[in-house]
């Protein structure tokens, strides 16, 4: 991963050479499985760092609904169809020593704290500003509905934009990016206080893609310089893994590359 001007990132828990991520509807469940994969690793792999969050309950909302992030803002409505998954999300078929990426993806995983104290003195309208969408229903400035494509070209009764130049949805829209596209499926988090009664609070950000220079890297760069968001983040960790596709019946995840 190259680095990024508005990093500021701990290296004792990034990277890493394998990367396990455990989820269940019951955290018992997930603890459960944390310890079992432990004790059949001891003695071949240590763990580097490890991060739990949390997303909403199974049955909290009466249908399914995009979720919100800790700053109360609806995060991943701008994520691709499962329609375009083979041709963004997943790693295409292939001959040769790369074969063994064939139907796989590539995981970005970044622990983004939040500046929640700062983010929540902010008036609403200035927060909508910023991101570009409605706190209430996650619509775009533009108009319309929360899966509203926003009009980035829409401009409101002062002539002004409605999505302004800086706000979050237009620097992150692929439009922006030469077409970048990733699905994110994050997590929330919050590790209690730090020294200065601060919330150690924030994002689990973790994001796939078929290619991460032309995803996550791409976007990334843009947005470290662009976006009006970016004084309220602080990138604490960032770590990228390939991950195999999935395995034949009576195989194994990686298979094809562990026995070549």
């Amino acid at each position: 991963m190259p680095p990024f001007p508005a990093d500021a990132l701990d290296r004792s828990r990034s990277d890493g050479d394998l990367w396990v991520q455990i989820g269940a509807d019951d955290p018992l469940v997930a603890v459960h499985a944390l310890r079992m994969l432990q004790k059949a690793a001891a003695g071949t792999a240590e763990v580097r760092w490890m991060m739990s969050g949390f997303n909403r309950a199974r049955g909290a909302t009466d249908r399914p609904r995009t979720g919100r992030n800790l700053m109360g803002q609806i995060d991943g409505t701008g994520n691709p169809d499962p329609s375009e998954y083979d041709a963004e999300i997943f790693v295409a078929d292939t001959t040769g020593p790369h074969a063994w990426m064939n139907g796989g993806s590539y995981a970005v995983v970044r622990r983004i704290r939040m500046l929640l104290d700062s983010w929540d003195r902010l008036p609403l309208a200035r927060q909508e500003r910023i991101i570009g969408r409605r706190k209430s229903d996650g619509a775009p400035l533009s108009g319309g509905t929360e899966t509203t494509p926003p009009n980035l070209g829409a401009v409101g009764p002062d002539g002004a934009l409605a999505i302004a130049g800086d706000a979050h949805v237009r620097v992150a829209a692929p439009s922006s990016n030469g077409g970048a596209t990733m699905l994110r499926r994050g997590f929330s988090y919050h590790d209690g206080l730090r020294p200065d009664g601060a919330p150690d609070a924030g994002l689990l950000f973790v994001a796939w893609q078929a290619d991460p220079t032309t995803g996550f890297i791409q976007v990334q760069r843009k947005l470290d310089g662009a976006d009006g968001l970016t004084r309220f983040p602080r990138h604490e960790s960032s770590a990228i893994f390939a991950v195999p596709g999935g395995a034949d019946s009576g195989g194994y995840v990686g298979q094809s590359l562990l026995e070549a």
